[in-house]
Parts: structure tokens; C-alpha cells; sequence
């Protein structure tokens, strides 16, 4: 018998949020929506969870980018009568935006410059259909033959769905900070190899010797561990791209696309202590870690 007229409590029923696939932005892009469904049925409002890189409309799911970074983005339900909260779900979006970036300097007076787009695939025979693919974007100042502000980002194929890029839900890693360029001619063509970093330093794989490490970065060193093992891992990546000077978007050849390169040291692109990578035999003497090599590169005018 009830007491004081009060029935038996009524338990709420769970409920779970899912997100619909979302496409990555492209470089410079600044939005990009998002979507996600509740199991109840009920209406789920967004919000940034990192509000110093992108600002997102609650009930929309537009994502506005505010800088280069990772978005990342939370979905929340919190219930009625029938239902109890869902548990949050986040998803990241990285935005490559060169044109807000500090980093942009001045254009050099009198250069003739020139703004290009890359996309370098590194085919990862143990993960398909998804691959590692580089996104980026770059300067190149004709008249003293340099290029600038190489950034973009880097898909983990480890991670994600079974649709293959473009389409695909791998997490992607921001590659901010161009460190390095290095003067090479390949198959007769002066060009550059020129590489960005997650991280604003350069230690990437492992230095010592004993590892085979050299400089903590350069391809198909210090057999693909971690910078400082086995000591703390600084989670850094990066990417490698050749740019013809004579012309950035003339089709690469063989040995050009031998020389391009990855690492990526952070959390879903590790296999214990060792960096998943990309390399050949014929650039760098090794392929990379789960047998990962670079496929191709695509370079076209902005």
C-alpha cells in the first residue's frame, strides 16, 4: 500500500548520443557542420570544448574555426520525464587556418608568391581502406626560391570507420609549424623537402644512438621510437612533402615520392613505444613501422 498517496518511482530510461559522419574540413575552411542523434529521440545540443580554437552553435551544430587546432566538440541530451541525461559524446575537428595564423609573415618585397594546396597519401597496407594522409597548405616565394608556412593536418589511419578519406572518420592531428627545408635535387629537378611539425621542436623519434636515432626526426631513424625513450614521450608528428621549385605542381616522380615522410608519435599513432611511420626502402633505407610507404602527392594552385 502506497503511503500519503505517493505511487512507486517511475525509473527513467537510458539513453545514448551518436554522431552522423562528419567530413574534415579543407585548409582556410572555417565552418563546417555538425550532427548528432539522441536514441530517445529528443533534441541534442552542442557546444566547444575547446573555445580558444572554434565556437559552435548549440542548436545548429555549426563549427566555426577560430584558429588552427583541434575542435573538439560536445554533444548533450538532458532528458525529461522519460528519459534520463545521456552520457556526453565529443568529436575533433582540425582546422587549418593559414590565413589567421601569426605565424604568416610579411611578403618579402619584390617576391613573386604563390599559394598552393598538397595532399600526400601513405598507403598502410594493415589499416585499409584507410590510409595516412597529409592536408596542407604552403607559400612559395619564386624569386628567392624558399617556401613558407607549410601546415595541415594528419590523419591517423588506426582510427576511424571503414570509409576512406575523403569521406572518412579517422582523428586527424593539426601539423602547425614548419622546422625544416632541406635544398635537394631529385631526378634533375632542384626542390625542396620541406617538413611541419605538430609541435614547435623537432623531437619526434628517438636520438639515440643505440636506436640508431640521429637528429630525433630525420626518416627512418632511431627505428621508429618514441623521442626520448624510454624515458616520457613528447607526442610529437610530422609530415614531408617535395616541392619542385621549377614548378610545385608538376606530377612527382618515382624517386621524388620516395624521398616524402611521416611520423606520428602521438597517442593514435603509437604501438607501445614505437611511432607508426611512413618511408621506403628506396629514400630512407627502411619502410615504415606496419609496413607504410608514401603513394602519392598532388600539388594545385590556391
Amino acid at each position: 500500500m502506497a503511503c500519503d498517496g505517493e505511487g512507486p518511482a517511475v525509473e527513467a530510461n537510458p539513453q545514448s548520443i551518436a554522431f552522423l559522419t562528419v567530413t574534415q574540413p579543407a585548409v582556410d575552411q572555417t565552418s563546417v557542420g555538425v550532427s548528432a542523434t539522441a536514441s530517445s529521440g529528443l533534441p541534442v545540443r552542442f557546444g566547444s570544448l575547446t573555445p580558444a580554437v572554434c565556437s559552435v552553435d548549440s542548436g545548429t551544430g555549426l563549427v566555426t574555426g577560430l584558429t588552427s587546432g583541434t575542435c573538439t566538440v560536445a554533444a548533450d541530451q538532458s532528458g525529461n520525464a522519460h528519459f534520463a541525461p545521456a552520457p556526453r559524446v565529443s568529436l575533433d575537428i582540425v582546422f587549418v587556418l593559414t590565413a589567421m595564423d601569426p605565424g604568416q609573415g610579411p611578403v618579402p618585397l619584390g617576391g613573386t608568391v604563390t599559394h598552393y594546396n598538397v595532399v600526400a597519401t601513405f598507403y598502410e597496407p594493415d589499416t585499409q581502406p584507410n590510409s595516412s594522409i597529409f592536408v596542407g597548405a604552403f607559400t612559395v616565394d619564386a624569386t628567392t626560391g624558399t617556401v613558407s608556412d607549410l601546415q595541415g593536418r594528419l590523419s591517423e589511419s588506426m582510427t576511424g570507420g571503414a570509409t576512406p578519406y575523403p569521406s572518412d572518420t579517422m582523428t586527424w592531428v593539426p601539423l602547425p609549424y614548419q622546422l625544416s627545408s632541406i635544398p635537394v635535387t631529385i631526378d634533375g629537378a632542384k626542390g625542396l623537402l620541406v617538413t611541419t611539425f605538430k609541435l614547435s621542436s623537432t623531437d619526434t623519434l628517438s636520438s639515440a644512438t643505440s636506436f640508431g636515432g640521429t637528429d630525433g626526426f630525420s626518416p627512418g631513424t632511431g627505428m621508429g621510437l618514441h623521442f626520448g625513450y624510454p624515458g616520457p614521450n613528447p607526442n610529437n608528428a610530422y609530415a614531408r612533402i617535395f616541392v619542385n621549385l621549377s614548378d610545385p605542381t608538376l606530377p612527382p616522380t618515382q624517386a621524388q615520392i620516395d624521398r616524402l615522410a611521416y611520423a606520428d608519435c602521438t597517442p593514435g599513432g603509437m604501438m607501445g613505444a614505437t611511432c607508426m611511420t611512413g618511408t621506403t626502402l628506396a629514400g630512407y633505407g627502411t619502410v615504415g613501422t606496419m609496413s607504410g610507404y608514401p603513394l602519392s602527392q598532388l600539388i594545385t594552385k590556391q
